[in-house]
């Protein structure tokens, strides 16, 4: 197993398609195609399903993603320490963020960055995605863009944007032909979030907890063109950001409230 297989995963994992992670990685379908299949035959399993046209992670591939994710990231901060150790005068920035979904935007702003302060580096540190807080704390984390405000003196907040949230349905689901979605109507339905446990999500803090409320069934899903699969089947519902969605929306079988 090499470097290539992992940028592989990560690639596939993030587009769905061979075509478009040859793109990230400027390879062929037909190289990639290969490698997949090397690696595959290497671990004696298959890392992808294809459903409607996508590939779609098995569990072997989501372990294999989650791996992959972190040796690169890990590649990343070491590139970047050496960098700072032989830059004289050379400062760090560690961060993470309290959503998966802001990586995508994330690296562009912090090219912006560096541009303008050459002589600060920024290390991503995604182990610390999930509950954030305690390592800014703890002087881990120097920065930490959150969606959760804790009554805490040490903790200084600056607002950044605001998120619309829509409600990302199949366009066969019986809410297709609502107006509006409220609360009371999450009791009976298959709620798709990145990750668990639910009281951790913004939907159950604003809406779901205060009526005493929980879905019928939650179903993890970290990656979003999986997730969207999964409502596009009709196999459960899913409270997003309007911009995460959006890319999606030319398809048919795609309604959002």
């Amino acid at each position: 197993m090499e470097l290539r297989h992992l940028r592989l995963v990560e690639a596939v994992a993030k587009t769905g398609t061979l075509s478009q992670a040859g793109k990230i990685l400027n390879l062929t379908q037909s190289a990639l195609s290969h490698q997949l299949k090397e690696l595959e035959q290497e671990l004696e399993t298959p890392l992808f399903f294809r459903l409607n046209r996508k590939l779609v992670l098995s569990e072997a591939g989501r372990i294999m993603l989650e791996s992959a994710t972190q040796i690169l990231t890990e590649l990343e901060e070491v590139k970047a320490r050496v960098n700072s150790h032989i830059s004289s005068g050379h400062g760090e920035i560690a961060l993470s963020t309290h959503c998966y979904t802001c990586y995508h935007w994330l690296p562009k702003v912090l090219r912006s960055f560096e541009r303008e302060e050459r002589k600060i580096s920024i290390t991503i540190k995604p182990e610390y995605t999930r509950d954030p807080l305690p390592g800014l704390l703890n002087g881990d984390l120097d920065l930490v863009i959150t969606q959760s405000q804790w009554d805490e003196k040490m903790i200084e907040y600056r607002e950044l944007f605001w998120d619309e949230q829509v409600v990302v349905i199949s366009s066969k689901h019986p809410w297709a032909i609502k107006d509006f979605i409220d609360g009371q109507d999450f009791a009976d339905e298959k709620l798709i979030i990145y990750y668990g446990p639910l009281e951790d999500s913004t939907l159950y803090s604003k809406v779901l907890g205060p009526l005493d409320l929980r879905p019928a069934e939650v179903i993890e899903m970290q990656l979003t063109e999986a997730a969207i699969e999964l409502i596009k089947s009709n196999m459960g519902v899913k409270v997003m950001a309007s911009w995460a969605v959006r890319p999606y929306l030319h398809d048919q079988d795609l309604c959002i409230k």
